[in-house]
């Protein structure tokens, strides 16, 4: 006898969603739901079609760097090839997440791969001003790839995003003040207007489009490092989903534009530069401060605590390459 199953409408939505985005009918998964329930089953498919998804190919574009990277020292733009290098591990890092499917961690590693390359030293500039500011520089180096390898294949996930209203900030500034923001929803509409006018505007609406995708990523970055979501949560998986797609597409692609293009991007100071590149002012103050602190270890009673501060010092003498001077403070140790 046939069994006829009747879903609530939310789990009927969630259903017919998790057959469009995998290609499989809507009864091949009745069966798993009755043994195994919604949730596992979605969880289990959705990360299969993630981990399904062609990656771009991150050793040649890692190669591609390695063979560019004493060319970009020899010019002067070292703090940009530091840039480079740690953006491409992060990348790579992301990249290994959406292959096993978690895209909470697969969109965060993502997000930091993307600050790496356009952030400089700080005081930092308002998030939304760096970010265009990297955008306009990205889209003038090379709009036409951004354009072919990413934007005119990713529209459907990029409208998605654009007018989902929890990633929307005027939609949290009003659900928070009630007062403030209260045509958010005019806005989100004109916003997703602007946004389909610039995809059919080709190659020449890429920076706008990006624009407006990147206040979305944003706002879903914020959500998630300042701790306004829950870990692989079924609430907010399309917006997650979407973000975390077009994050592993956009930046190997913002990379490739930057390693090939190096004179169209800036070599202002990096944020926290690698050890070995203090001024010679700095190094003059640590080495009193690591001097200052064997002083004080040896001073300390308890012979754990002094041990503790020991190895704490070996760290800070491990980033010096003054071998002299290393050797005094652990003479003074010593003693």
């Amino acid at each position: 006898m046939p069994i006829t199953i009747q879903l609530p409408p939310e789990a009927e939505r969630r259903l017919t969603d998790l057959a469009a985005r995998t290609g499989r009918d809507v009864d091949f998964y009745l069966p798993e739901i009755v043994r195994r329930g919604l949730d596992n089953v979605e969880d289990c498919y959705l990360a299969e079609s993630v981990r399904n998804m062609e990656l771009p190919n991150l050793e040649a574009l890692r190669e591609k760097y390695r063979s560019k990277e004493d060319g970009l020292r020899a010019s002067g733009k070292l703090n940009l090839s530091v840039r480079i290098r740690r953006s491409l591990s992060w990348t790579e890092r992301g990249q290994k997440e959406m292959g096993r499917g978690d895209l909470d961690a697969a969109f965060i590693f993502h997000w930091i791969g993307f600050d790496a390359i356009c952030s400089g030293k700080p005081p930092y500039l308002n998030t939304k001003t760096k970010i265009d500011a990297f955008l306009k520089d990205v889209d003038g180096a090379d709009r036409s790839l951004i354009y072919s390898s990413v934007i005119a294949n990713e529209s459907k996930t990029i409208l998605t995003l654009v007018a989902n209203a929890y990633v929307f900030d005027s939609f949290w500034d009003h659900y928070y003040n009630e007062w403030k923001s209260a045509n958010w929803a005019d806005s989100l509409i004109e916003s997703v207007e602007l946004v389909i006018d610039h995809l059919e505007s080709g190659a020449d609406g890429t920076l706008d489009t990006l624009v407006i995708l990147f206040e979305r990523l944003t706002e879903l970055r914020n959500q998630l490092v300042h701790g306004g979501a829950t870990w692989e949560d079924h609430v907010n998986r399309d917006q997650v989903e979407d973000s975390a797609r077009i994050m592993s597409r956009l930046l190997p692609v913002f990379l490739e534009v930057v390693i090939d293009n190096p004179d169209h991007f800036s070599n202002a100071d990096v944020n926290s530069p690698p050890p070995g590149r203090d001024p010679w002012w700095i190094k003059a103050e640590h080495n009193d401060y690591v001097r200052r602190l064997a002083e004080t270890a040896k001073g300390v009673k308890r012979s754990g605590y002094r041990e503790y501060l020991r190895e704490a010092i070996e760290r800070e003498l491990a980033v010096n390459d003054d071998y002299e001077f290393a050797a005094s403070v652990r003479d003074i140790l010593d003693r």
